[in-house]
């Protein structure tokens, strides 16, 4: 059977690999700075977090490439007051929520928290009156 063959598997594992690795070097996020690890794997973050020193890492990180640093493929750490009002602003930060959101799902409905899309609550808020 095929499924079994080895050399089907081996150019499956090279075809799974070099879509990952094209999707990281594709990333948008590919141009910030950081170490060259975080492009592709979050695992050097995971390893400072198991050993509880995440946030000397990720300071030193910043005492080392400024004030934003890419810290995984996914994961990007601002140290600076612009990035701050941009991201924490009262008004939104005028960007889409991550799928992260989806875990605080109501029975699998949305609520104005979980809601990922920024005009979906914007529409939902104005047909309430606030």
């Amino acid at each position: 059977m095929i499924l079994f063959n080895a050399s089907f598997l081996v150019v499956a594992c090279l075809l799974l690999t070099g879509r990952y690795i094209w999707k990281c070097a594709s990333s948008p996020l590919r141009t910030l700075p950081g170490p060259k690890a975080s492009l592709f794997t979050s695992l050097v973050l995971k390893v400072h977090e198991f050993r509880a020193l995440r946030t000397r890492y990720v300071h030193s990180l910043h005492l080392r490439y400024g004030p934003v640093v890419r810290l995984a493929p996914n994961e990007v750490s601002f140290a600076s007051l612009e990035g701050i009002k941009e991201i924490y602003a009262s008004g939104g930060s005028g960007y889409d929520k991550t799928e992260f959101y989806d875990l605080f799902r109501v029975y699998e409905r949305r609520t104005m928290f979980t809601t990922l899309k920024k005009e979906d609550v914007r529409k939902a808020v104005d047909g309430v009156g606030v």
